[in-house]
């Protein structure tokens, strides 16, 4: 072990050195592409969360607002806030359920057109020379977080 001033010895340290922590890798990387993915998409007005919503519904026309809310990560409640926002902002259409039926949720000819810009902007963020990538680490990197994704999500 290389010990440079301020790093603990061995006995002092017993634990897997920081970088060696598979999750704490993860969360630092997420976070990084977090922050960058968050600025690129203000350029085009948009946060990610309402680009998670405007991709899913374009992917799978017809999601309920629940299953909107397990792709996006967010509860439930606040899904149904954000479809309200995003239907006063002409980007989503949908019609209140009724009893016993599940509210579907369609993008609008706006929402689509915005969405398109947003790729634009998306597409080049997942270049994997954006990400230091050769294209065949960025697969085999996408492959992995969806494991994990699965296994701990």
């Amino acid at each position: 072990m290389d010990t440079t001033a301020g790093d603990a010895t061995d006995a002092e340290w017993p634990f897997p050195e920081p970088d060696d922590v598979v999750g704490w890798t993860i969360v630092r990387t997420g976070h990084a592409v977090g922050r960058a993915f968050t600025r690129e998409l203000a350029a085009v007005g948009l946060k990610p969360h309402i680009f998670g919503v405007l991709a899913q519904a374009r992917h799978s026309p017809g999601l309920s607002s629940a299953e909107l809310a397990r792709h996006v990560l967010v509860t439930p409640q606040s899904m149904g806030e954000i479809l309200r926002r995003m239907a006063a902002d002409g980007l989503v259409e949908y019609t209140p359920p009724k009893r016993g039926q599940r509210m579907r949720v369609h993008l609008t000819d706006a929402g689509s057109d915005l969405l398109d810009r947003a790729f634009q902007v998306v597409g080049a963020m997942n270049a994997p020379t954006y990400l230091g990538l050769s294209p065949e680490e960025s697969r085999h990197l996408n492959t992995l977080l969806h494991k994990v994704l699965t296994a701990t999500g």
